[in-house]
């Protein structure tokens, strides 16, 4: 899952409406409400009071993710996601989801290469049941041996279902381990097949002990609660649960330099799938999340493949002779790295050494035809537009400043990143295009037709 997909790309600058009045920024215009309670074992909560409806969301941030697995337990983070949902000492086996959707309400997770979330939409009356629920999966998971191994085939099935059997998932795996090859992004957040059939409760346990913990965890809640009640009930549920003594030393040993693409060369990697036709993805080094020239690639991204009217939906499918069915462009950023990856389905027959050099060659030319303040100024308006979208929402703002609480250690972070948006000029793009695009890059691509 795509980190900062909130923004991937996001913003827009805004200009007052009298010659009297100062000019305003986006940042200026978005006031969020945001009450933070910081426990003495180290959980962190961030409240946002919207009475607009009598319901809520609940998120639970958990900082850890695949990056910080080992091998031979490769998975072991999103196979816990799984685990938590199948009970714990007070909340038994299988009642969990029983509960929530007895409740009117539903519930969900996913797992990242950074990060583990759990979400709750809820009617308000059901905040305190929650909140007990989280608390005891929080601090007592079962980890029932016999489940743990139902589970064990489940993930295995997941794996086959996201990845063997998915020419895209394929294609997406294969370009993750050819960019990052020997770092922890390289490998598959669902894990190693080897991994997943041997890794054991012991293991696990051990694991979930390491990083689920109220030192960890960002919790978000967002919606029609009295903020003075919404405060004792999360310290009564998680005040007297454990701090982690393992998990500062956890984190300290990951190192950006480990996360470093080592490839000399252009690379180019061909697998045969299940797909009739060539799929590809073609990636380029960038920025870890927050670095100052990522705002310009976010921007960049979306001119090249966003869109119906974008550069290579133009170039290469609305054409007289089309040599795709679909073209799209992203940026695409993460806690310790990030790249620029375009994508698309090729029409078949297509030379994919012939394509591969073609595009090269188109990339950096649009570094001179495309960036017009036009364009960066359609980009910005489509941005706003979304921000405020997902603002509006309950899930939407919880996610807004839990993600940013928890790759930042800020959740007014987003104020930083309006004001570099702001920022960016038709110089600043070009310039961050022509540095991409000279770079050596990854493409990969999957059929079942390659030689």
């Amino acid at each position: 899952m795509k980190f900062l997909i909130f923004f991937s790309s996001a913003f827009l600058f805004m200009v007052s409406c009298s010659t009297i009045q100062k000019e305003k920024t986006l940042a200026d215009s978005i006031n969020l409400d945001v009450e933070e309670l910081k426990l003495d074992n180290g959980m962190t909560a961030l409240i946002v009071n919207n009475p607009k409806l009598p319901i809520f969301s609940l998120y639970f941030f958990y900082k850890v993710g695949g990056k910080n697995e080992v091998q031979g337990i490769t998975g072991a983070s999103h196979f816990l996601e799984h685990m938590m949902f199948k009970g714990a000492k007070k909340y038994g086996k299988n009642t969990i989801d029983f509960i929530i959707e007895g409740s009117g309400g539903s519930t969900n997770a996913y797992t990242t290469n950074d990060s583990t979330v759990y979400y709750e939409n809820l009617p308000s009356k059901e905040l305190n049941m929650i909140l007990d629920i989280e608390a005891d999966r929080m601090e007592n998971l079962t980890l029932d041996p016999n489940d743990f191994e139902k589970e064990r085939s489940v993930v295995l099935e997941e794996r086959k279902m996201r990845y063997e059997n998915s020419p895209k998932g394929q294609l997406y795996q294969l370009l993750m381990e050819t960019l990052f090859q020997g770092t922890p992004y390289g490998r598959s957040v669902i894990g190693d097949i080897p991994d997943l059939k041997s890794f054991t409760r012991e293991q696990m346990h051990e694991y979930f002990k390491r990083f689920y913990a109220p030192n960890n965890v960002t919790l978000v809640l967002v919606g029609d609660v009295n903020n003075n009640e919404a405060k004792a009930m999360i310290r009564d549920k998680f005040g007297k649960i454990k701090a982690s003594p393992k998990v500062l030393e956890s984190h300290a040993l990951i190192k950006e330099e480990a996360f470093k693409v080592t490839y000399k060369g252009d690379k180019i990697v061909q697998k045969k799938g299940e797909s009739p036709n060539p799929i590809f993805m073609m990636a380029y080094p960038t920025y870890k999340a927050g670095h100052p020239k990522g705002y310009a690639l976010d921007v960049l991204s979306s001119i090249l493949g966003s869109g119906k009217s974008s550069t290579l939906v133009n170039q290469y499918i609305l054409t007289s002779k089309p040599v795709a069915t679909s073209m799209y462009a992203a940026h695409q950023q993460l806690e310790m790295n990030g790249f620029f990856f375009i994508g698309g389905d090729l029409i078949k027959g297509i030379e994919i050494k012939k394509f591969q050099q073609d595009l090269k060659l188109k990339l950096k030319s649009y570094c001179h035809s495309e960036i017009t303040e036009t364009n960066i100024q359609k980009i910005k308006n489509n941005y706003l537009v979304d921000l405020y979208a997902s603002l509006d929402t309950n899930p939407g703002l919880a996610q807004f400043i839990g993600d940013r609480q928890s790759i930042f250690g800020n959740w007014e972070y987003y104020k930083k990143e309006l004001q570099n948006y702001e920022k960016v000029k038709v110089e600043d793009v070009k310039s961050l295009c022509l540095e991409t695009f000279n770079k050596d890059s990854v493409f990969v691509s999957v059929w079942n037709n390659h030689k």
